[in-house]
């Protein structure tokens, strides 16, 4: 987990998502009616529906994605694709959302299995094909984001054909080196860092399934909660001393580093 690299490999020796520790749970319609609002007032028009989690392990999402997408907001969501079906790859379908990005590491069941534990790849090959086929001629762009690994770099052409032969379009993710033992060898498969200070602040927030509402898609456990959609509105919680505050100690890093936000310190995306 990006936010907590530093933290998570001195006590685990790596910092894979399986240490997340908040909790699991689901958005209810009440909740994302309150959500929905608010990004219409404050002007939010962009919005992905997952956030580190399986967005279709919920039977709304594709609901949630229908009400979005008839009020002009740009949709997007990313999957394992492990948890489609008849009934919600049509429910999805109808809905029209701009993305759909299947994360699948491995273009064999042997591979697949050692990054994606507990999934098949079979399955989610199949599921990329109908839900490729249950979009054919909307605009909707369905993707193969293939993370390139060390156990899985030489199955990227592979990957490519296997993308191409059902109408998917692949591309290649490079590794943020949160587990050392996964780094490519490959040195263009690893992601390179940004110049801090980070800029994502300012373009996003993340909501979590409860209404938390924290600054950036890395704060995965919850560290730096900026406030709560059930009880303020989001402008508020944007304009508040605490989110304003956490800025001010982003922007001014270097002025005090010690004041730097911990989920930013051991940030593998801006250094």
């Amino acid at each position: 987990m990006v936010g907590r690299h530093n933290v998570l490999v001195k006590k685990y020796g790596n910092a894979a998502h399986s240490h997340m520790t908040r909790k699991l749970g689901v958005m209810s319609e009440g909740t994302f009616n309150l959500v929905y609002e608010n990004l219409r007032s404050f002007g939010i028009n962009k919005v992905y529906l997952h956030f580190q989690g399986e967005p279709f392990l919920n039977k709304l999402t594709p609901k949630f994605a229908d009400v979005l997408k008839r009020n002009s907001f740009e949709v997007g969501i990313f999957t394992n694709g492990q948890a489609f079906n008849d009934r919600n790859i049509e429910e999805i379908a109808g809905a029209e959302v701009d993305l759909i990005r299947f994360s699948v590491d491995g273009a064999s069941e042997e591979t697949y299995q050692q990054n994606r534990v507990g999934g098949r790849f079979d399955r989610v090959y199949e599921n990329m094909k109908k839900v490729a086929l249950a979009h054919k001629g909307k605009k909707t762009r369905v993707e193969w984001q293939f993370l390139v690994l060390k156990n899985n770099e030489k199955e990227t052409e592979t990957a490519r054909d296997m993308a191409e032969k059902i109408g998917v379009h692949l591309f290649t993710k490079g590794y943020r080196e949160s587990v050392p033992e996964l780094v490519p060898e490959n040195p263009e498969y690893r992601s390179k860092y940004h110049n801090k200070p980070c800029k994502d602040i300012y373009h996003q927030i993340g909501i979590y399934w409860n209404g938390d509402v924290v600054p950036c898609c890395y704060d995965v456990d919850g560290r730096e909660i900026m406030g709560n959609i059930l009880r303020d509105d989001l402008r508020g919680i944007w304009n508040g001393k605490k989110y304003r505050d956490f800025r001010s100690r982003v922007d001014n890093f270097r002025k005090s580093p010690d004041s730097e936000p911990q989920i930013c310190q051991s940030c593998l995306r801006w250094k």
